[in-house]
């Protein structure tokens, strides 16, 4: 599995969360008697002047049952914070009276399908590859390919144990909300929707194409990927996810630069600086957006420590 889909899982909340149709509940939290005493995927950052502090935690969207109780560095952070700041809260978009318009900015609703935005050939295996599972591309005609791409990843994800009311994320919110904590979203479902939708027809054959091609090592990248995001060690998840993707060519390395931009560069940007605010805040907020948006060289935790902020690993 190559970057673009295994990023999918550490930088949008509600692909991984609404479309698998998940109920969520709450883990709770039970003592470790020996708790891991290397680093976790979470920094602290404090307010350079007043009483403000950051807890910058790393999420993956979706999860296993034996990834809790998270470690107690993790979560004594968050019994000491005043606020959670996360992406979006898609936990309860499913009942929004608005929700049916929200979907339609990720699919067709011009009379085209699927059909007429990719290739004949990627349309046909893509079909092959759903028939294995028992279902048919005509059932997701609608949607527009990165979000066709999504399904099938979470077809796998299902198979292999993994769910999105089980993730980092969509765990605090559950927290938060028993708790009666403030919630506070950074961006929202509804930019997420547009972001997504909003892509180029090049940019979505892309990413569904990218996804046929490596969901066969998808599973093995995605245990590494947890692995090191359990171990808190930074290098070898930044080599994971990093890594180049030889199987591009010229034309698609430009489509993904443009791709990264919007889905990285950018949003990174907004999210360091909603970041800086919440500091200025006074208050301590747990603040919890996907991994993939903490690390590398436009991350946050980078962005941080050049506007002059001490960001200390935890």
């Amino acid at each position: 599995m190559n970057r673009r889909s295994l990023l999918f899982l550490l930088v949008l909340t509600v692909l991984s969360l609404i479309f698998n149709g998940c109920t969520v509940k709450v883990y709770q939290q039970e003592p470790v008697k020996e708790p891991d005493k290397g680093s976790v995927f979470m920094w602290e950052v404090e307010a350079k002047e007043g009483d403000g502090k950051l807890y910058l935690l790393g999420s993956i969207h979706v999860g296993k049952d034996d990834m809790y109780p998270l470690n107690p560095i993790i979560t004594n952070a968050f019994d000491s914070s005043d606020v959670l700041a996360v992406e979006c809260d898609p936990t309860t978009v499913a009942q929004r009276p608005d929700f049916l318009q929200i979907m339609e900015k990720v699919m067709y609703t011009d009379g085209t399908t699927v059909k007429d935005h990719i290739p004949e050939d990627l349309y046909e295996k893509t079909d092959a590859l759903l028939q294995e599972k028992g279902l048919s591309i005509r059932y997701f005609s609608l949607y527009k390919p990165i979000i066709l791409a999504q399904n099938i990843i979470n077809l796998y994800l299902e198979e292999w144990g993994y769910s999105a009311d089980k993730g980092i994320d969509v765990h605090f919110i559950s927290l938060a909300r028993e708790r009666g904590m403030e919630i506070i979203e950074i961006e929202s479902v509804e930019f997420q929707y547009d972001m997504m939708g909003g892509f180029s027809d090049e940019i979505q054959i892309m990413d569904l194409k990218s996804t046929l091609e490596g969901i066969d090592t998808y599973k093995n990248e995605l245990e590494d990927m947890f692995n090191f995001w359990i171990a808190g060690d930074i290098e070898s998840f930044e080599e994971l996810i990093f890594q180049e993707d030889s199987s591009l060519t010229p034309e698609e390395k430009e489509l993904y630069r443009e791709y990264e931009k919007q889905m990285f560069d950018d949003r990174n940007l907004h999210m360091a600086d909603k970041a800086e605010e919440y500091l200025k805040t006074g208050k301590t907020t747990f603040y919890v957006v996907g991994s993939g948006h903490m690390v590398g060289e436009t991350g946050i935790v980078k962005l941080l420590r050049e506007r002059g902020y001490q960001v200390i690993q935890k």
